[in-house]
């Protein structure tokens, strides 16, 4: 029997996942928007089919869309999203995401506990 809870580590393992070609695998994410700025948030999203994106890719083996080179040359500085607790998602889309990973409610139907 599949546990409905499981822990953020695990999530984030889950988000991480890949293919044997090196792809990452879809997933559905349920999460809490937040504005630190204003302190205002709390809408629910829900996210079907959306995929990982790591945050550098030093070997160059995975091939980079026209909007992923421009995003890179549009940004300032490097995200540090380990420190930050933040990750980026592509949507069904092809649109970026960056959410917080303190506010994922679940991922795949199963419940995230801290």
């Amino acid at each position: 029997m599949e546990s409905t809870t499981i822990h953020l580590k695990e999530a984030l393992q889950i988000m991480q996942l890949k293919d044997k070609e090196g792809k990452p695998f879809p997933f559905d994410l349920t999460y809490r928007t937040f504005n630190s700025q204003t302190k205002k948030g709390g809408k629910l999203k829900v996210y079907e089919k959306v995929k990982y994106l790591p945050e550098a890719n030093l070997n160059g083996a995975q091939s980079k869309s026209i909007q992923a080179i421009f995003a890179i040359e549009k940004s300032k500085r490097k995200p540090i999203h380990f420190e930050n607790r933040t990750r980026n998602i592509e949507l069904q889309n092809g649109d970026l995401k960056k959410i917080r990973i303190d506010f994922i409610i679940s991922i795949n139907n199963r419940k995230v506990i801290y």
